[in-house]
């Protein structure tokens, strides 16, 4: 009786062809898993420029609006471009007998007070090349003059006159823009206003004219 031997097949690798698919697709897989990154990189510096422009931008709005709200007059002259300078008189908290100024401008890329920075982070101290942050606007003009509300710059004109000296709104727009310097960034700008309303509430006082008689 004859056993037959079952041969089995010699493997001799991978032909051409496959070694050829195999390499287009590990390609794609890496392209693809780069994309991704490169991808989920930019959402991570978009977000934390605006993060920085938010945190800086309302810390200026609430801290410009606490300093209007004990303020007794102010005075506000036009500064470099889209910007104002304004002038502060507060009522000494100790005597009540005199006042004191503080002096807010833009320059450039910040708020400064009596010509010291208010945020020594901002911008911040790391930008990457071809990253600047820039004042577009800091202004702060009487209610109904500066608004998009129709209905508030006609209702200006039928203010009493203590009403519209004390009342201001600021507008401060901060912009961040990236310009692409490799191949791995993205040209790109983001621009945002910062706007608050605020009563000056001690303009109209008695203490105040205490001050001024």
């Amino acid at each position: 009786m004859r056993i037959k031997k079952i041969g089995l097949e010699r493997d001799d690798g991978w032909t051409l062809v496959e070694a050829i698919l195999s390499m287009i697709i590990m390609s794609v897989m890496i392209l693809g898993l780069t994309i991704v990154l490169l991808a989920f990189r930019e959402h991570l510096d978009r977000s934390l420029a605006v993060r920085t422009m938010d945190q800086y931008g309302n810390n200026v709005i609430e801290r410009l609006t606490h300093k209007l709200r004990n303020a007794v007059d102010v005075v506000v002259r036009n500064g470099p471009g889209a910007t104002n300078k304004i002038d502060i008189e507060f009522l000494d908290p100790l005597t009540l007998d005199f006042t004191t100024w503080e002096y807010w401008r833009a320059d450039g890329n910040s708020i400064k007070v009596n010509n010291r920075r208010i945020d020594d982070y901002f911008p911040p101290l790391r930008l990457k090349r071809g990253e600047a942050y820039r004042i577009m606007k800091f202004t702060m003009t009487p209610y109904g003059v500066d608004t998009p509300n129709d209905f508030e710059g006609a209702d200006r004109f039928q203010r009493s006159d203590s009403f519209i000296d004390a009342t201001w709104d600021i507008r401060f727009t901060i912009r961040y823009e990236r310009t692409n310097l490799s191949s791995d960034t993205q040209s790109w700008f983001y621009e945002k206003e910062y706007y608050n309303r605020v009563y000056m509430r001690n303009m109209n006082l008695i203490v105040r004219q205490g001050i001024t008689e």
